[in-house]
């Protein structure tokens, strides 16, 4: 297995893994990493054959770049971009196939889910500052992409690039979209916050929506609903957010990560059109817009199924992966106090050490 601060928490080792030797266990920074049962380990090596830090980066590909957004407002408002992955997904769904992607749930965990009717597809729209857990994807996929239906499945780099090594190259329908990703912050942190912000407003979590788009600031309003009230804040202000952005509470194989680039194995990749003003002017509202980047025939197909219903313009590597968008070129930095600050989340009660970063 590799090394522990190159691990992405994929869980494909475990899924593969058929004495059941290897699990998904929280370590110190709250994030899920293998542990192995040596007791039950044959050492057959399934677990490093499926593992895709060993393989290939990404595919070299002549990519093709645009920018869009939705022309319906809804959907628009429904994503945290331009609202492209939901229509991508309602495509998907209209024509039988099914959709994954990462759902934050009732007790405030964030897991992939499958959905399969447009009802559903809110579940796994907006975006989610939290690691999601993979169990379901490995369970529910393969069925499906043998009984011959179109699967598209939505996740960072390292998670697409995990499923695409799990299933091989008979990956039947399945098309794989993965983000531009900052990097992933720590599921336990994540769940320390909500039981910080339940006990702070006195009542159960019902909702968080990191990056809600009331204010047409593209998405930088942060909405947390306890109990039966809403409540609403910049998305600078939120304390779990800073030290997300503060780059704290993000894996450690994040600043290391070999997917921010404009080569990776996916068919296509999605995210904010960061940069927009200066490319395209007249697209910056306020309300988001999609960089989109399509690797291959497959990814451009599905785009080109949706186009009629965007606005959108083509653009270059240059313009696509501009300053504004690092994450497409080199991974982000650690804190250099990152250490200091998890080592102090270790000893430090919750409500104390959250409170660190209201400055």
């Amino acid at each position: 297995m590799v090394e522990r601060g190159l691990c992405t928490g994929c869980g494909a080792c475990a899924a593969v893994c058929g004495r059941k030797a290897i699990s998904m266990e929280s370590d110190r920074e709250g994030f899920l990493v293998p542990v192995v049962n040596w007791a039950l380990c044959n050492q057959c090596g399934r677990c490093d054959a499926v593992c895709h830090l060993n393989g290939e980066r990404g595919i070299p590909a002549e990519n093709r770049y645009f920018g869009a957004r939705a022309k319906e407002e809804a959907v628009r408002a429904s994503g945290s971009s331009g609202g492209i992955f939901p229509l991508l997904a309602r495509h998907v769904l209209r024509g039988g196939g099914a959709v994954f992607g990462a759902s934050l749930q009732e007790d405030g965990a964030v897991r992939h889910i499958g959905v399969e009717t447009i009802e559903g597809l809110p579940k796994i729209t907006k975006t989610k500052y939290v690691q999601s857990e993979l169990s379901q994807v490995w369970r529910e996929i393969e069925p499906m992409l043998r009984e011959g239906r179109t699967v598209l499945f939505c996740g960072t780099p390292c998670q697409a690039a995990a499923l695409r090594a799990y299933l091989g190259e008979n990956r039947g329908g399945l098309i794989l979209a993965d983000l531009i990703c900052y990097g992933v912050p720590s599921p336990g942190i994540w769940k320390d916050y909500l039981r910080f912000m339940e006990k702070k407003y006195a009542g159960p979590f019902r909702s968080f929506f990191f990056r809600d788009k009331r204010g047409r600031d593209n998405g930088r309003t942060c909405a947390l609903t306890v109990g039966e009230r809403e409540y609403t804040h910049p998305l600078g202000r939120d304390l779990f957010c800073r030290t997300f952005f503060k780059n704290v509470n993000i894996r450690p194989s994040c600043y290391r990560c070999r997917y921010c680039t404009v080569s990776r194995g996916s068919d296509l990749t999605l995210g904010d059109f960061w940069g927009v003003e200066t490319t395209k002017p007249e697209f910056d509202d306020g309300m988001g817009n999609s960089v989109v980047i399509c690797h291959t025939p497959r990814g451009e197909a599905l785009w080109n199924s949706v186009r009629d219903e965007t606005e959108w313009f083509a653009c270059g590597e240059e313009e696509a992966a501009n300053p504004m968008q690092p994450r497409l070129r080199t991974p982000t930095a650690p804190s250099p106090l990152r250490g200091l600050y998890m080592g102090l989340y270790r000893r430090l009660p919750f409500s104390v050490w959250i409170r660190l970063f209201k400055r």
